[in-house]
């Protein structure tokens, strides 16, 4: 592994574990995140931010990388962490939803598939920057797009839901 992708791969490990260190936090609320900024909790804001950069960001990186590719170093990285903060973002979310106390507790649906697909599109996304086994990489390479695909489709349907709109 060289230098830059050894120092790219800790930087993921350190992002990955700040993530689990804040999701645990928001889950049993000891610091209190529920609080409004405008018409949202903070939390709601931060998925919603959060989940509208990756859906405008994942376009913008596939049809630059064909037509820069020159600058793909650049573009990789700024998709690897950008998408690993809005993990950041929609973990936290998730986490303070669903460490709700049990008489609000949130029924789990779309959300939750939601969260599901974005782990998994964030698990084959490491495996196939950081793995270097390109065995490996042909079968995840397959999972990582279409997981994108259903992201954008349940996404939708979240929001519309969250909003009341369906």
């Amino acid at each position: 592994m060289k230098y830059h992708r050894s120092s790219e791969f800790c930087l993921s490990l350190f992002l990955l574990f700040v993530t689990a260190i804040f999701s645990g936090v928001a889950f049993f609320h000891w610091f209190g995140l529920a609080f409004f900024v405008g018409s949202l909790f903070i939390v709601h804001w931060l998925g919603l931010v959060a989940t509208i950069f990756i859906a405008v960001l994942v376009p913008i990186y596939y049809i630059l990388k064909r037509k820069r590719s020159r600058n793909i170093k650049t573009l990789l990285r700024i998709h690897v962490f950008g998408n690993l903060f809005s993990f950041m973002f929609v973990s936290i979310h998730f986490a303070q939803n669903i460490g709700r106390l049990a008489a609000f507790y949130p029924k789990l649906g779309y959300g939750f598939l939601l969260f599901i697909v974005l782990c998994t599109i964030v698990t084959t996304g490491l495996l196939e920057r950081f793995s270097g086994q390109r065995k490996l990489v042909r079968y995840t390479k397959f999972v990582h797009r279409y997981s994108v695909v259903v992201f954008y489709l349940v996404a939708i349907i979240h929001a519309l839901q969250g909003f009341n709109i369906i």
